[in-house]
């Protein structure tokens, strides 16, 4: 499960970590350090044949959900691999190559879970931030006519490292991967959603300040030595 991330990125680092080239900022970018799901995420998507950062609520609405926002009972912040062809929340984003990536890092609890547990704070050994690979949908809210831009986030077995927190994790994409996970049609996108080498990933404890999803700053990602 990927459900508390760390987007505590520059403009810059998400064109690096997404291939964009010369792209000039349209919107702020705050570095957000406790993200929970139904608040929003900037996610990297093609449009018109080139790659764009976007904000986006995370927790995937489909397009097809004509009731209020209020009215949706179950969580689509995570899609399993193993079923994301079947899973009428999913399949339809999947079908119509709607991919993105979430430039990301979580946090984990390791189970089982106790309350007040402090978490660990995942990241990468060498880049910014994940390339998490993900889904995105639009869908128009009937109330407002506004039409929402949402993701999810793309889940599957953990690989040996995260093994020791949980039994699952989010699908981390590799640079060389980008042009295939953008291109690739469905059928052959489906083998990429697998778990990443164990070596790409590193953790640090950090405090159960993070627990509390109103609370945000650097705080959130500081290893805490005092538990130690």
């Amino acid at each position: 499960m990927c459900g508390r991330g760390d987007q505590s990125l520059t403009w810059a680092d998400i064109c690096e970590l997404s291939g964009i080239i010369g792209k000039t900022p349209t919107s702020n970018l705050e570095p957000v350090y406790n993200i929970a799901p139904t608040t929003t995420v900037h996610i990297v998507r093609e449009v018109g044949g080139g790659r764009i950062i976007e904000k986006a609520r995370w927790d995937l609405i489909p397009g097809w959900w004509k009731k209020p926002l209020k009215e949706k009972k179950f969580s689509t912040y995570n899609a399993k691999a193993e079923t994301i062809t079947e899973l009428a929340s999913f399949r339809t984003a999947w079908k119509k190559s709607q991919r993105c990536i979430i430039p990301m890092n979580f946090f984990e609890w390791k189970r089982p879970r106790k309350k007040g547990d402090p978490p660990f704070h995942i990241f990468p050994t060498q880049d910014p931030a994940f390339r998490i690979a993900g889904l995105w949908d639009e869908w128009k809210d009937p109330e407002s006519g506004e039409v929402v831009l949402t993701c999810t986030a793309i889940t599957c077995e953990p690989n040996e490292f995260m093994a020791e927190l949980h039994d699952r994790m989010p699908v981390i994409l590799g640079a060389d991967q980008l042009e295939a996970w953008f291109s690739a049609p469905p059928e052959e996108a489906i083998d990429m959603l697998k778990p990443c080498p164990s070596e790409w990933m590193t953790a640090n404890k950090v405090s159960a300040y993070v627990n509390n999803t109103r609370n945000q700053g650097p705080e959130c990602v500081e290893p805490d030595t005092e538990s130690d």
